[in-house]
């Protein structure tokens, strides 16, 4: 009886310690590497031949991710960052300030943990002060902060976004002039009138074909829900499923659920893009695929934002479509609805200031 014993053999280095062979009239023992195999081949005495193989296993090393050790933050660390980053001495202590009354508050030692308390950190800076301009200027200092580590903080930025809209509409109110404006009531009544005509053109859409009161419906509809686009920018819209081939057009898409506008009144701003979120709007929008959204008696586009407003005003008992925009933005203004603001703001293509100039008309206010 034979046997073979190979110790320590090592495929990388090709390298083998010893190969032992037990057994009666061996002639010669040779062996060998060939690729991931360790051959010995033994010729006895009677030239018989013998060969044993040894094949590697693979061995599969798994790499080890050491996870990373977040360094502690501290106030120290913040207060350097921060003075590195803004040029201006005065700002940097305002912002560092502001960051340190809530470190003190909460005693974290890790900043970054610290920092994850976003809505908690709002409710003490909201409870602690009590004018709207030192709050807001406090969440700007710690979303300065956020902005420096590279932290998102949406809750706050969404506070701040609400406190600088709650007091320009404060410092308009102090600069108007009740003699030019006219009554919250008398928006509600114009907004309820078109309420009103919806429901009417809706109880006589024939849900079957793309016709003139499905046309009226839908503006309508957008008009109420998203805020009055201004004409220009529906007159020659086009319905589609999709966005190929209209990068300079103005169209809403019924497969993304979107009404784009490419070319608008602001159009170095890029396209503007509305996400439609009533589903029935959108079915009924299915319908007029392949059309324009609105046309003429004669089915041919109106020759102007003029032409169309005219259309407006005879079909509504005589209010056009700013008349309109100026209700939805007085009510937005007067019910102090900061989401809706920016919504208008971003649909109907103007600042916050420009709606308190041109379109805050009912907000009357007691004197």
């Amino acid at each position: 009886m034979q046997m073979t014993k190979i110790s320590n053999i090592n495929f990388s280095q090709k390298t083998v310690e010893t190969v032992e062979v037990n057994g009666d009239a061996i002639k010669e023992i040779k062996y060998e590497f060939l690729d991931k195999t360790f051959k010995v081949t033994i010729v006895k005495n009677d030239d018989e031949v013998v060969v044993e193989e040894v094949v590697a296993e693979e061995i599969i090393v798994e790499e080890v991710i050491e996870e990373p050790v977040n360094k502690k933050l501290t106030i120290a660390d913040v207060k350097n960052i921060i003075y590195e980053n803004i040029p201006k001495k005065n700002t940097a202590e305002t912002y560092f300030r502001s960051v340190k009354q809530v470190h003190d508050n909460f005693k974290e030692d890790d900043v970054h943990e610290l920092l994850k308390k976003e809505n908690e950190i709002i409710e003490f800076i909201e409870t602690k002060y009590e004018k709207l301009t030192t709050i807001k200027n406090k969440l700007c200092g710690i979303l300065k902060v956020y902005n420096l580590l590279n932290l998102e903080c949406t809750q706050l930025k969404s506070k701040i976004d609400h406190y600088m809209i709650t007091l320009s509409i404060q410092e308009d109110k102090v600069k108007e002039n009740p003699i030019n404006k006219r009554t919250v009531e008398e928006a509600e009544q114009i907004v309820n009138y078109f309420k009103s005509e919806l429901k009417t053109l809706e109880e006589e859409l024939s849900f079957d074909t793309w016709d003139k009161n499905m046309e009226l419906y839908v503006i309508l509809k957008i008009y109420l829900t998203y805020g009055v686009v201004r004409p220009s920018e529906l007159i020659d819209m086009q319905i589609t499923d999709t966005d190929e081939g209209c990068e300079k057009m103005n169209y809403i898409n019924v497969q993304s659920k979107q009404i784009v506008i490419n070319n608008h009144k602001n159009d170095k701003k890029g396209r503007k893009v509305i996400d439609i979120t009533d589903d029935k709007l959108n079915g009924i929008l299915c319908k007029g695929l392949n059309n324009h959204l609105v046309t003429t008696q004669n089915c041919e586009l109106y020759a102007s934002s003029s032409s169309f407003s005219k259309m407006f005003k005879s079909r509504f008992n005589d209010y056009n479509p700013y008349d309109l925009r100026k209700c939805m933005s007085s009510l937005a203004i007067h019910e102090g609805d900061t989401e809706k603001i920016k919504m208008l703001e971003y649909n109907q293509g103007h600042t916050l200031n420009t709606i308190l100039k041109n379109y805050n008309t009912y907000n009357k206010v007691d004197v």
